[in-house]
């Protein structure tokens, strides 16, 4: 059978569409669903824990309001974040995750990868350097399978001095500034939303590649591929993997 070339899909925040997003459930279920990568969100504790989670507080994925920042992980870990809003009950209790329960994922699937964004809300809260010491540790072993993005410039700076892990930076605006401190800085990844990525150019040459989220079928994300795109992320992975040409 002739070998077809194609992007490679992430999932956005696991598998977000059949599970709660950021849910450990979720990020396996990418994984056991043939998808060779995943992107999730990681904020840190009182107590200097990794969590992977998305808000700084957890009003909107829980029935309980509780402020990451100004809780430890143990008193965090009494709130089930199931979505009740968009999935009602069906994925209660869904405790939020340590950084630590997801990487024996990538151990059990060993040809994957994770991107994880470290959020601007927690390195001003608790500064970068303090981030970094409770991050890097947990993932200097996994240097193959995991890249640390985000829309702050200077983390990926000091991650790049300290850590063998590749970076990707997540950018909030396509034009010429955005593009002279890629260049100074260099990273392995530009990550944008792909509705400010332009269909009939080709985006920036670099030492970096490319990759768009936002992504909701597999003809747009073809699109993006057969313009340099190589890497998708989409909210809706069952769909995209449905399709015969980017089934695993």
């Amino acid at each position: 059978m002739e070998n077809i070339m194609k992007p490679i899909i992430i999932a956005h925040r696991g598998n977000n569409f059949s599970f709660p997003e950021n849910s450990l459930a979720g990020l396996s279920s990418a994984f056991e669903l043939g998808c060779t990568a995943v992107e999730f969100d990681v904020q840190m504790t009182a107590d200097g824990v990794i969590a992977i989670i998305h808000d700084v507080k957890t009003k909107r994925t829980s029935d309980t309001n509780k402020a990451v920042f100004e809780n430890s992980f143990q008193d965090l870990s009494t709130v089930s974040v199931h979505e009740p809003k968009r999935l009602a009950e069906s994925h209660k209790p869904t405790p939020i995750s340590r950084l630590e329960d997801f990487l024996p994922l990538l151990n059990q699937f060993p040809n994957s990868h994770a991107y994880i964004e470290v959020k601007k809300q927690s390195l001003t809260k608790w500064g970068h350097q303090e981030v970094l010491s409770s991050l890097l540790p947990l993932l200097n072993q996994y240097k193959g399978q995991c890249t640390i993005i985000s829309f702050d410039l200077h983390v990926l700076e000091l991650v790049k001095e300290y850590s063998p892990l590749n970076v990707g930076w997540v950018l909030n605006y396509y034009n010429q500034r955005s593009l002279n401190y890629a260049n100074r800085v260099k990273p392995d990844f530009l990550i944008i939303d792909q509705k400010k990525l332009a269909l009939d150019t080709a985006p920036w040459q670099g030492e970096w590649q490319w990759m768009v989220y936002g992504v909701e079928n597999a003809d747009l994300a073809f699109a993006h591929y057969n313009n340099g795109v190589q890497h998708i992320e989409t909210d809706h992975l069952p769909l995209l993997l449905s399709d015969p040409r980017l089934t695993p």
